[in-house]
Protein backbone atom coordinates (compact mmCIF):
# COMPACT_ATOMS: atom_id res chain seq x y z
CA UNK A 1 0.00 0.00 0.00
CA UNK A 2 1.38 3.06 -0.79
CA UNK A 3 1.82 6.51 1.16
CA UNK A 4 -1.03 8.11 -0.55
CA UNK A 5 -3.63 5.20 0.39
CA UNK A 6 -2.20 4.61 3.49
CA UNK A 7 -3.21 9.15 4.13
CA UNK A 8 -6.37 8.27 2.37
CA UNK A 9 -7.61 5.18 4.47
CA UNK A 10 -5.97 6.12 8.03
CA UNK A 11 -6.89 9.74 8.35
CA UNK A 12 -8.94 11.46 5.17
CA UNK A 13 -11.68 8.28 5.39
CA UNK A 14 -12.70 9.17 8.82
CA UNK A 15 -12.19 12.50 8.33
CA UNK A 16 -14.83 12.05 5.67
CA UNK A 17 -16.94 9.88 8.24
CA UNK A 18 -16.93 12.88 10.31
CA UNK A 19 -18.14 15.33 8.32
CA UNK A 20 -20.65 13.76 6.47
CA UNK A 21 -21.83 11.71 9.62
CA UNK A 22 -21.33 8.10 7.88
CA UNK A 23 -20.17 4.96 8.87
CA UNK A 24 -18.49 3.95 5.74
CA UNK A 25 -14.98 3.07 7.62
CA UNK A 26 -16.98 0.69 10.22
CA UNK A 27 -18.71 -0.75 7.46
CA UNK A 28 -15.62 -1.15 6.08
CA UNK A 29 -14.10 -3.53 8.94
CA UNK A 30 -17.52 -5.08 9.57
CA UNK A 31 -17.41 -6.67 6.15
CA UNK A 32 -13.81 -7.85 6.56
CA UNK A 33 -14.49 -9.26 10.09
CA UNK A 34 -17.24 -11.72 8.08
CA UNK A 35 -14.72 -12.50 5.18
CA UNK A 36 -13.22 -14.24 8.15
CA UNK A 37 -16.11 -16.24 9.79
CA UNK A 38 -16.41 -19.72 9.69
CA UNK A 39 -19.62 -21.07 7.97
CA UNK A 40 -21.17 -21.88 10.89
CA UNK A 41 -21.07 -18.37 12.16
CA UNK A 42 -22.19 -16.89 9.19
CA UNK A 43 -25.25 -18.71 9.10
CA UNK A 44 -26.06 -17.45 12.80
CA UNK A 45 -25.36 -14.18 11.69
CA UNK A 46 -27.78 -14.12 8.94
CA UNK A 47 -30.44 -16.23 10.83
CA UNK A 48 -30.35 -13.78 13.81
CA UNK A 49 -30.76 -10.73 11.28
CA UNK A 50 -33.33 -12.30 9.46
CA UNK A 51 -35.66 -12.82 12.69
CA UNK A 52 -34.99 -9.47 13.57
CA UNK A 53 -36.14 -8.15 10.25
CA UNK A 54 -39.41 -9.71 10.19
CA UNK A 55 -40.33 -9.05 13.51
CA UNK A 56 -39.57 -5.47 12.89
CA UNK A 57 -41.71 -5.72 9.77
CA UNK A 58 -44.79 -7.48 11.46
CA UNK A 59 -44.75 -4.77 14.44
CA UNK A 60 -43.77 -1.41 12.58
CA UNK A 61 -44.48 -2.11 9.04
CA UNK A 62 -47.93 -1.13 7.86
CA UNK A 63 -48.43 -3.26 4.75
CA UNK A 64 -47.79 -6.76 7.71
CA UNK A 65 -49.40 -5.29 10.62
CA UNK A 66 -52.31 -7.21 11.75
CA UNK A 67 -51.27 -10.27 10.00
CA UNK A 68 -50.41 -13.71 11.14
CA UNK A 69 -46.81 -15.24 10.27
CA UNK A 70 -44.98 -17.35 11.63
CA UNK A 71 -41.88 -17.29 9.57
CA UNK A 72 -40.59 -15.93 6.26
CA UNK A 73 -42.58 -18.37 4.11
CA UNK A 74 -45.52 -17.12 5.27
CA UNK A 75 -44.79 -13.59 3.89
CA UNK A 76 -46.19 -12.73 0.69
CA UNK A 77 -43.88 -12.26 -2.53
CA UNK A 78 -43.27 -8.95 -2.85
CA UNK A 79 -43.82 -7.70 -6.83
CA UNK A 80 -42.54 -4.72 -8.00
CA UNK A 81 -45.81 -3.48 -8.63
CA UNK A 82 -46.75 -3.87 -4.74
CA UNK A 83 -43.74 -2.34 -4.25
CA UNK A 84 -44.47 0.68 -6.82
CA UNK A 85 -47.78 1.02 -5.73
CA UNK A 86 -47.78 0.45 -2.11
CA UNK A 87 -44.55 2.11 -0.97
CA UNK A 88 -45.82 4.62 1.72
CA UNK A 89 -47.32 1.56 3.88
CA UNK A 90 -44.03 -0.75 3.07
CA UNK A 91 -42.00 2.39 5.21
CA UNK A 92 -41.51 1.49 8.90
CA UNK A 93 -43.59 4.07 10.88
CA UNK A 94 -39.99 4.05 13.07
CA UNK A 95 -38.87 6.25 10.66
CA UNK A 96 -39.71 9.70 8.87
CA UNK A 97 -40.22 9.14 5.09
CA UNK A 98 -38.74 12.68 4.25
CA UNK A 99 -35.56 12.11 6.16
CA UNK A 100 -35.15 8.99 4.27
CA UNK A 101 -33.22 8.64 0.80
CA UNK A 102 -35.19 7.77 -2.10
CA UNK A 103 -33.60 4.96 -4.82
CA UNK A 104 -35.46 3.57 -8.02
CA UNK A 105 -34.82 0.91 -10.44
CA UNK A 106 -33.57 1.59 -13.66
CA UNK A 107 -37.36 -0.39 -15.13
CA UNK A 108 -34.89 -2.51 -17.54
CA UNK A 109 -37.53 -5.16 -16.43
CA UNK A 110 -40.00 -2.57 -18.22
CA UNK A 111 -41.67 -1.84 -14.33
CA UNK A 112 -39.64 1.13 -12.00
CA UNK A 113 -39.75 0.60 -8.42
CA UNK A 114 -38.47 2.58 -5.48
CA UNK A 115 -37.31 2.23 -2.32
CA UNK A 116 -36.18 4.13 0.96
CA UNK A 117 -33.25 4.21 3.21
CA UNK A 118 -31.36 5.81 6.20
CA UNK A 119 -27.82 7.68 4.67
CA UNK A 120 -26.63 4.93 6.98
CA UNK A 121 -27.74 1.94 5.20
CA UNK A 122 -26.29 4.36 2.54
CA UNK A 123 -22.93 3.93 3.83
CA UNK A 124 -23.30 0.33 4.38
CA UNK A 125 -24.07 0.12 1.10
CA UNK A 126 -20.90 1.89 0.03
CA UNK A 127 -18.88 0.12 2.02
CA UNK A 128 -20.26 -3.25 0.94
CA UNK A 129 -19.53 -2.18 -2.63
CA UNK A 130 -15.99 -1.39 -1.82
CA UNK A 131 -15.32 -4.57 -0.18
CA UNK A 132 -16.69 -6.26 -3.42
CA UNK A 133 -13.74 -3.96 -5.04
CA UNK A 134 -10.95 -5.09 -3.04
CA UNK A 135 -11.31 -8.23 -3.78
CA UNK A 136 -10.19 -7.99 -7.43
CA UNK A 137 -6.98 -6.65 -5.55
CA UNK A 138 -7.89 -2.92 -5.30
CA UNK A 139 -6.93 -1.01 -2.43
CA UNK A 140 -8.69 2.60 -2.13
CA UNK A 141 -6.81 5.03 -3.69
CA UNK A 142 -5.28 2.89 -6.55
CA UNK A 143 -5.90 4.73 -10.46
CA UNK A 144 -9.44 4.08 -10.87
CA UNK A 145 -11.14 4.26 -14.71
CA UNK A 146 -15.42 3.91 -13.66
CA UNK A 147 -18.27 3.89 -15.84
CA UNK A 148 -21.64 5.10 -14.99
CA UNK A 149 -24.82 6.28 -15.57
CA UNK A 150 -24.51 9.47 -13.08
CA UNK A 151 -23.25 12.05 -15.33
CA UNK A 152 -24.29 15.06 -13.02
CA UNK A 153 -21.66 14.94 -10.15
CA UNK A 154 -22.47 16.22 -6.95
CA UNK A 155 -20.26 18.00 -5.23
CA UNK A 156 -20.09 14.95 -2.58
CA UNK A 157 -19.18 12.39 -5.66
CA UNK A 158 -16.51 14.84 -6.82
CA UNK A 159 -15.23 14.97 -3.89
CA UNK A 160 -15.15 10.79 -4.13
CA UNK A 161 -13.72 11.10 -7.44
CA UNK A 162 -10.70 13.30 -6.57
CA UNK A 163 -9.36 11.64 -3.40
CA UNK A 164 -10.25 8.02 -5.31
CA UNK A 165 -7.98 9.15 -8.02
CA UNK A 166 -11.31 8.01 -10.02
CA UNK A 167 -11.51 8.93 -14.26
CA UNK A 168 -15.22 9.32 -14.07
CA UNK A 169 -16.65 8.59 -17.74
CA UNK A 170 -20.01 7.71 -19.21
CA UNK A 171 -21.36 4.31 -19.70
CA UNK A 172 -23.51 4.15 -22.77
CA UNK A 173 -23.39 6.22 -26.52
CA UNK A 174 -19.33 6.28 -26.15
CA UNK A 175 -18.34 6.81 -29.67
CA UNK A 176 -14.65 4.89 -30.94
CA UNK A 177 -13.17 8.57 -30.68
CA UNK A 178 -14.22 8.63 -27.10
CA UNK A 179 -13.00 5.04 -26.39
CA UNK A 180 -9.83 5.83 -28.12
CA UNK A 181 -9.71 8.96 -26.01
CA UNK A 182 -9.97 7.10 -22.68
CA UNK A 183 -7.60 4.54 -23.70
CA UNK A 184 -4.98 7.15 -24.25
CA UNK A 185 -5.77 8.70 -20.90
CA UNK A 186 -5.73 5.74 -19.21
CA UNK A 187 -2.64 3.77 -20.50
CA UNK A 188 -0.55 6.40 -18.47
CA UNK A 189 -2.01 5.84 -15.64
CA UNK A 190 0.44 3.06 -13.17
CA UNK A 191 -1.63 0.09 -11.54
CA UNK A 192 -5.27 0.39 -12.86
CA UNK A 193 -8.37 -0.80 -12.02
CA UNK A 194 -11.69 -0.42 -14.12
CA UNK A 195 -15.06 -0.41 -12.69
CA UNK A 196 -18.32 -0.45 -14.78
CA UNK A 197 -21.25 -2.10 -17.07
CA UNK A 198 -19.05 -4.91 -18.72
CA UNK A 199 -20.55 -4.18 -22.62
CA UNK A 200 -19.04 -1.00 -22.10
CA UNK A 201 -15.27 -2.65 -20.79
CA UNK A 202 -15.91 -5.11 -23.48
CA UNK A 203 -15.93 -2.10 -25.95
CA UNK A 204 -13.20 -0.23 -24.56
CA UNK A 205 -11.24 -4.09 -24.58
CA UNK A 206 -12.03 -4.48 -28.11
CA UNK A 207 -11.15 -0.78 -29.24
CA UNK A 208 -7.29 -1.58 -26.76
CA UNK A 209 -6.39 -4.78 -28.57
CA UNK A 210 -3.88 -2.49 -30.72
CA UNK A 211 -2.45 -0.44 -27.96
CA UNK A 212 0.04 -1.51 -25.25
CA UNK A 213 -2.71 -1.09 -22.42
CA UNK A 214 -1.42 -3.60 -20.03
CA UNK A 215 -1.05 -1.41 -16.62
CA UNK A 216 -4.37 -2.61 -16.13
CA UNK A 217 -4.47 -4.94 -12.52
CA UNK A 218 -8.12 -5.66 -11.89
CA UNK A 219 -11.65 -5.20 -13.45
CA UNK A 220 -15.03 -5.10 -11.21
CA UNK A 221 -18.47 -5.93 -13.60
CA UNK A 222 -21.71 -4.52 -12.71
CA UNK A 223 -24.94 -3.36 -14.10
CA UNK A 224 -25.53 -5.71 -16.55
CA UNK A 225 -24.05 -9.46 -17.60
CA UNK A 226 -20.45 -10.57 -18.00
CA UNK A 227 -20.18 -13.08 -21.29
CA UNK A 228 -17.74 -15.42 -22.00
CA UNK A 229 -16.84 -13.52 -24.91
CA UNK A 230 -16.14 -10.17 -23.22
CA UNK A 231 -13.73 -11.85 -20.71
CA UNK A 232 -11.90 -13.46 -23.59
CA UNK A 233 -11.46 -9.68 -25.21
CA UNK A 234 -10.92 -8.07 -21.36
CA UNK A 235 -7.96 -10.76 -21.59
CA UNK A 236 -6.80 -10.56 -24.57
CA UNK A 237 -6.80 -6.52 -24.17
CA UNK A 238 -5.24 -5.96 -20.79
CA UNK A 239 -3.63 -9.03 -19.79
CA UNK A 240 -4.30 -12.97 -19.14
CA UNK A 241 -3.26 -12.11 -15.52
CA UNK A 242 -5.82 -8.95 -15.14
CA UNK A 243 -8.01 -10.00 -12.17
CA UNK A 244 -12.10 -9.83 -13.23
CA UNK A 245 -14.93 -9.93 -10.66
CA UNK A 246 -18.03 -9.89 -11.36
CA UNK A 247 -21.27 -8.22 -8.92
CA UNK A 248 -24.92 -9.33 -8.65
CA UNK A 249 -27.16 -6.84 -7.36
CA UNK A 250 -29.78 -4.01 -7.84
CA UNK A 251 -30.43 -0.27 -7.58
CA UNK A 252 -33.08 -1.45 -5.36
CA UNK A 253 -30.07 -1.14 -2.72
CA UNK A 254 -29.05 -4.88 -2.12
CA UNK A 255 -25.83 -5.94 -3.17
CA UNK A 256 -26.16 -10.00 -2.77
CA UNK A 257 -23.50 -11.34 -4.32
CA UNK A 258 -19.94 -11.27 -5.81
CA UNK A 259 -16.99 -13.64 -7.65
CA UNK A 260 -14.07 -13.78 -6.09
CA UNK A 261 -11.42 -17.25 -6.61
CA UNK A 262 -14.52 -19.09 -7.65
CA UNK A 263 -17.10 -19.21 -11.28
CA UNK A 264 -19.35 -19.21 -8.67
CA UNK A 265 -21.08 -16.09 -6.82
CA UNK A 266 -20.43 -15.27 -2.87
CA UNK A 267 -23.49 -14.45 -1.14
CA UNK A 268 -23.36 -11.84 1.14
CA UNK A 269 -25.16 -13.63 3.49
CA UNK A 270 -25.05 -11.27 6.49
CA UNK A 271 -26.87 -8.53 4.02
CA UNK A 272 -29.36 -10.63 1.97
CA UNK A 273 -31.60 -14.01 2.76
CA UNK A 274 -32.41 -15.71 -1.12
CA UNK A 275 -34.62 -18.13 -1.98
CA UNK A 276 -34.65 -19.63 -5.61
CA UNK A 277 -38.98 -20.38 -6.32
CA UNK A 278 -40.62 -21.69 -9.18
CA UNK A 279 -43.47 -19.55 -10.67
CA UNK A 280 -45.84 -20.85 -8.16
CA UNK A 281 -43.36 -19.59 -5.44
CA UNK A 282 -42.64 -23.14 -4.24
CA UNK A 283 -38.75 -23.91 -3.72
CA UNK A 284 -37.05 -25.69 -6.39
CA UNK A 285 -33.96 -27.76 -5.92
CA UNK A 286 -30.69 -26.83 -5.87
CA UNK A 287 -29.29 -27.12 -9.00
CA UNK A 288 -32.15 -25.70 -10.67
CA UNK A 289 -33.68 -22.48 -12.35
CA UNK A 290 -35.55 -20.45 -10.33
CA UNK A 291 -36.71 -17.24 -9.87
CA UNK A 292 -34.97 -14.68 -7.31
CA UNK A 293 -36.99 -13.74 -3.92
CA UNK A 294 -34.30 -11.84 -1.64
CA UNK A 295 -35.22 -10.59 1.43
CA UNK A 296 -32.77 -7.51 2.43
CA UNK A 297 -31.55 -8.14 6.25
CA UNK A 298 -29.99 -4.25 6.55
CA UNK A 299 -32.58 -2.06 5.69
CA UNK A 300 -35.11 -1.26 8.44
CA UNK A 301 -36.41 1.83 7.23
CA UNK A 302 -38.29 -0.36 3.93
CA UNK A 303 -38.08 -3.92 4.68
CA UNK A 304 -37.63 -5.76 1.42
CA UNK A 305 -38.95 -9.10 2.37
CA UNK A 306 -39.19 -11.94 -0.30
CA UNK A 307 -38.81 -9.28 -2.79
CA UNK A 308 -39.38 -10.72 -6.74
CA UNK A 309 -36.64 -9.22 -8.77
CA UNK A 310 -37.48 -10.44 -12.14
CA UNK A 311 -34.16 -12.10 -11.73
CA UNK A 312 -33.57 -15.98 -12.68
CA UNK A 313 -30.68 -17.70 -10.89
CA UNK A 314 -29.53 -20.86 -9.56
CA UNK A 315 -28.15 -22.31 -6.49
CA UNK A 316 -25.57 -24.12 -6.11
CA UNK A 317 -26.10 -27.64 -4.45
CA UNK A 318 -24.00 -28.16 -1.55
CA UNK A 319 -22.23 -31.43 -2.44
CA UNK A 320 -20.68 -29.41 -5.30
CA UNK A 321 -18.82 -26.82 -3.22
CA UNK A 322 -15.31 -26.99 -3.86
CA UNK A 323 -13.04 -28.46 -0.94
CA UNK A 324 -11.12 -25.27 -1.74
CA UNK A 325 -12.82 -21.54 -1.07
CA UNK A 326 -11.65 -18.24 -0.18
CA UNK A 327 -14.64 -17.46 2.09
CA UNK A 328 -17.58 -19.24 3.70
CA UNK A 329 -20.24 -18.08 2.45
CA UNK A 330 -23.02 -19.40 0.66
CA UNK A 331 -22.37 -19.87 -2.66
CA UNK A 332 -25.05 -19.29 -6.09
CA UNK A 333 -24.48 -21.33 -9.18
CA UNK A 334 -24.99 -18.83 -11.64
CA UNK A 335 -27.19 -15.89 -12.42
CA UNK A 336 -28.71 -16.70 -15.60
CA UNK A 337 -30.52 -13.17 -16.08
CA UNK A 338 -34.21 -11.49 -16.02
CA UNK A 339 -37.04 -13.49 -16.37
CA UNK A 340 -37.91 -12.08 -20.05
CA UNK A 341 -34.46 -12.52 -20.90
CA UNK A 342 -35.77 -15.87 -22.46
CA UNK A 343 -37.10 -17.37 -25.20
CA UNK A 344 -39.73 -19.83 -25.44
CA UNK A 345 -40.84 -22.46 -27.14
CA UNK A 346 -44.66 -24.59 -27.64
CA UNK A 347 -41.91 -27.61 -27.02
CA UNK A 348 -41.61 -26.48 -23.12
CA UNK A 349 -37.64 -25.67 -24.75
CA UNK A 350 -36.54 -22.50 -22.71
CA UNK A 351 -33.21 -20.56 -23.59
CA UNK A 352 -31.41 -17.98 -22.18
CA UNK A 353 -28.91 -15.27 -22.90
CA UNK A 354 -25.94 -17.43 -23.03
CA UNK A 355 -27.59 -19.96 -25.29
CA UNK A 356 -27.41 -16.96 -28.01
CA UNK A 357 -23.98 -15.18 -26.99
CA UNK A 358 -22.51 -19.16 -27.09
CA UNK A 359 -23.28 -19.13 -30.90
CA UNK A 360 -22.89 -15.50 -31.69
CA UNK A 361 -19.36 -15.69 -30.37
CA UNK A 362 -17.92 -17.55 -33.17
CA UNK A 363 -18.95 -15.53 -35.52
CA UNK A 364 -16.37 -12.41 -35.75
CA UNK A 365 -18.85 -10.03 -38.66
CA UNK A 366 -21.62 -9.74 -36.26
CA UNK A 367 -21.13 -6.76 -34.43
CA UNK A 368 -24.06 -6.52 -32.23
CA UNK A 369 -27.37 -8.03 -32.13
CA UNK A 370 -30.72 -8.53 -30.08
CA UNK A 371 -33.67 -11.13 -30.25
CA UNK A 372 -37.39 -10.34 -30.16
CA UNK A 373 -40.06 -13.01 -29.12
CA UNK A 374 -44.07 -11.62 -29.53
CA UNK A 375 -45.33 -15.69 -29.97
CA UNK A 376 -44.01 -19.18 -29.21
CA UNK A 377 -43.50 -19.73 -32.99
CA UNK A 378 -41.31 -16.80 -34.19
CA UNK A 379 -38.28 -14.59 -33.22
CA UNK A 380 -36.75 -11.72 -34.85
CA UNK A 381 -33.01 -11.41 -34.96
CA UNK A 382 -31.67 -7.51 -35.38
CA UNK A 383 -28.16 -7.91 -36.12
CA UNK A 384 -25.27 -4.86 -37.01
CA UNK A 385 -22.44 -6.08 -39.38
CA UNK A 386 -19.04 -5.27 -38.30
CA UNK A 387 -17.58 -2.84 -41.29
CA UNK A 388 -14.59 -4.22 -40.06
CA UNK A 389 -15.33 -7.74 -41.61
CA UNK A 390 -16.33 -8.78 -45.57
CA UNK A 391 -19.95 -9.73 -45.50
CA UNK A 392 -20.04 -13.43 -45.46
CA UNK A 393 -23.74 -15.05 -46.74
CA UNK A 394 -23.51 -18.19 -45.17
CA UNK A 395 -22.94 -16.23 -41.55
CA UNK A 396 -26.80 -16.12 -41.13
CA UNK A 397 -27.92 -19.57 -42.40
CA UNK A 398 -25.06 -21.41 -40.18
CA UNK A 399 -26.66 -19.43 -37.11
CA UNK A 400 -30.31 -20.31 -38.29
CA UNK A 401 -29.17 -23.92 -38.36
CA UNK A 402 -27.88 -24.01 -34.39
CA UNK A 403 -30.82 -22.27 -33.49
CA UNK A 404 -32.92 -24.56 -35.09
CA UNK A 405 -31.02 -27.16 -32.76
CA UNK A 406 -31.47 -25.66 -30.04
CA UNK A 407 -35.41 -25.87 -30.76
CA UNK A 408 -35.19 -28.61 -32.02
CA UNK A 409 -36.79 -27.31 -34.79
CA UNK A 410 -39.62 -25.88 -33.32
CA UNK A 411 -39.25 -21.59 -34.45
CA UNK A 412 -39.34 -19.71 -36.91
CA UNK A 413 -36.47 -17.17 -37.60
CA UNK A 414 -36.64 -14.07 -39.34
CA UNK A 415 -32.85 -12.09 -39.47
CA UNK A 416 -33.46 -7.79 -39.98
CA UNK A 417 -30.28 -6.27 -40.88
CA UNK A 418 -30.53 -2.70 -39.01
CA UNK A 419 -27.63 0.06 -38.41
CA UNK A 420 -28.74 0.49 -34.49
CA UNK A 421 -30.42 -1.14 -31.87
CA UNK A 422 -32.14 0.22 -29.39
CA UNK A 423 -31.09 0.02 -25.56
CA UNK A 424 -33.21 -0.20 -22.54
CA UNK A 425 -34.63 3.22 -21.06
CA UNK A 426 -31.61 3.14 -18.85
CA UNK A 427 -29.08 2.80 -21.78
CA UNK A 428 -28.20 -0.88 -21.19
CA UNK A 429 -27.81 -2.92 -23.83
CA UNK A 430 -30.61 -5.60 -24.14
CA UNK A 431 -29.75 -9.02 -26.00
CA UNK A 432 -33.55 -10.70 -25.51
CA UNK A 433 -36.52 -8.74 -26.02
CA UNK A 434 -39.36 -11.10 -24.63
CA UNK A 435 -42.96 -9.79 -25.40
CA UNK A 436 -44.71 -13.06 -24.11
CA UNK A 437 -48.02 -12.90 -22.47
CA UNK A 438 -47.47 -14.43 -19.26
Amino acid sequence: MSLYNSLLNKIILPIGDAFFGGSYTKYLKEWEANDLKTEFELKVLQKKRLIKILEHAKRHVPFYENQTYSGLKDFPILTKDVLRNSKQNLISNEYNRAKLTEHHSSGSTGLQSFTYMTKDHQFYLRALQTHWWKWSGYNIGDNLLQFGISQKRSFTKRLKDFFYRCDYVKAFGLSEDELLDTSKRSIKRNKLFIAGYPSVINELAKSSLKTNFKNVEGVICYGDKLFNGYVKNISDAFGSSVNIIDTYGCAEGLLMACTKDLDYYYIMSPHVYIEIVDDNGNDVKDGEMGNVLVTCLTNHAMPLIRYKLGDLAIMLPREDYPKKRALNYPLLKKVVGRETDVVKTKKGITLNVHSFTGIFEHYQNIKQFKIIQNDLEHIFVEYILDTNYKSNTSTLKEIEKKFLDLTHNSLNITFCKVESIKPTKSGKPQIIESNLVS
